[in-house]
């Protein structure tokens, strides 16, 4: 069965300031009910349900290892290096922002070896930017030490537009939505 993953995260924070951001986007994916028409923030927050997803995502960071998909719930943290984002089976290649064109023979190995965010070149138009400046919507692959994980939600880009903005703008710096079917 296909499961439906939205992923809010950040590229450029990490540590405390990104445990600060991740918490408070947590806590607004926590007070919406995901089976409303529209999704809205603003429900009460589960406080011992915050703490227990924060306390795996430490667990996980001090692993060194992001959560298996398998073991998530509907709503999951990640902190700390080694945390990736993909849209999975609908991935496509990064998406020139200035001619659209899509970077088909983009290698994301460095990247996700470790490397730094890698710069790269529209080989149509010239458009030179770190990868994440491009279209990466439904990117195959970016890295980040600071993400919120939704498994099954309904797409919030449409069934609930005003949370989806609220939870990009919490995220953090750089903030980047993915989203995609396993």
């Amino acid at each position: 069965m296909s499961q439906f993953l939205q992923f809010y995260f950040s590229l450029n924070d990490r540590g405390a300031a990104a445990e600060k951001q991740m918490e408070r986007t947590l806590r607004l994916a926590l007070s919406a009910d995901p089976d409303a028409d529209p999704v809205e923030a603003g429900g009460e927050v589960d406080e011992e349900l915050l703490n227990q997803i924060m306390a795996i995502a430490h667990s996980a960071a001090a692993d060194g290892n992001p959560l298996p998909l398998d073991e998530r719930d509907a709503i999951s943290v990640d902190l700390g290096p080694g945390a990736t984002v993909s849209a999975f089976s609908d991935s496509v290649p990064p998406e020139c922002p200035q001619c659209h064109d899509l970077l088909d023979d983009w290698d994301p190995q460095e990247w996700w070896d470790g490397g730094d965010e890698p710069e790269e070149e529209c080989p149509s138009c010239g458009f030179t930017a770190l990868i994440g400046d491009w279209h990466i919507g439904s990117t195959p692959y970016a890295r980040t030490e600071c993400g919120l994980v939704l498994v099954d939600w309904p797409d919030l880009t449409e069934y609930g537009p005003e949370l989806h903005e609220a939870l990009l703008t919490t995220v953090g710096s750089r903030p980047r939505y993915v989203s995609g079917h396993v």
